[in-house]
């Protein structure tokens, strides 16, 4: 899958310029460097895979919160295709530390923002105007829990739409491109986006 297109298509989805930490991280790949993180686990946790960012509470809250913006429909749900486990991976094993700390910092300031409002007690339609209303504020004192939100987002996109079940099964994937056809209807590619 070209990564360029990807990190496109995210911008156009999120309405927002992809952050240089995301971006860097989808275009080098996931490879490992020689200071990889010490993975966490333990022995009450054995259900989760090895975490190198999050901590297993964190590691809960991530499924839901990635499962609250891309909800199961007609197509996966993030945590079904594995979205918080490459989250996780990218946070942890490629992403450099000052960006590391950045994320963090912000991830902590949306989880006290989410627990004030007492987020994971409300209805689905409530999570999701909770979540809205956040994204749209312009108050500085929950800025940090914005920012939390949005580069949690657009993560959770870049992810989802990265994945081989996604861009195999419910996008439109020609790995060895045909002729350019520059004015087609989207009624010819079955009203899809292209994976590559």
């Amino acid at each position: 899958m070209n990564r360029r297109q990807i990190l496109q298509y995210t911008a156009w989805i999120t309405g927002s310029a992809v952050s240089a930490p995301l971006a860097g991280a989808i275009l080098s790949g996931c490879s490992r460097s020689d200071n990889d993180k010490v993975a966490t686990r333990t022995s009450s946790d054995s259900e989760l895979p090895i975490l190198h960012f999050f901590s297993p509470d964190q590691f809960k809250r991530v499924k839901y919160l990635a499962d609250t913006i891309l909800p199961k429909t007609d197509s996966p749900s993030a945590s079904d295709v594995d979205v918080h486990i490459t989250m996780d991976s990218m946070l942890g094993q490629v992403f450099a530390e000052p960006h590391q700390r950045t994320f963090k910092h912000n991830w902590l300031a949306l989880e006290r923002h989410l627990e004030q409002q007492n987020f994971m007690q409300q209805d689905t339609s409530q999570q999701t105007d909770m979540l809205s209303a956040l994204e749209l504020s312009t108050d500085s004192a929950t800025a940090e829990a914005r920012q939390g939100l949005l580069d949690f987002k657009q993560q959770v996109i870049a992810y989802y739409l990265s994945t081989e079940e996604i861009g195999r099964n419910y996008l439109n994937y020609l790995p060895i491109p045909g002729t350019y056809e520059p004015c087609i209807s989207v009624d010819d590619v079955n009203n899809r986006a292209w994976a590559i």
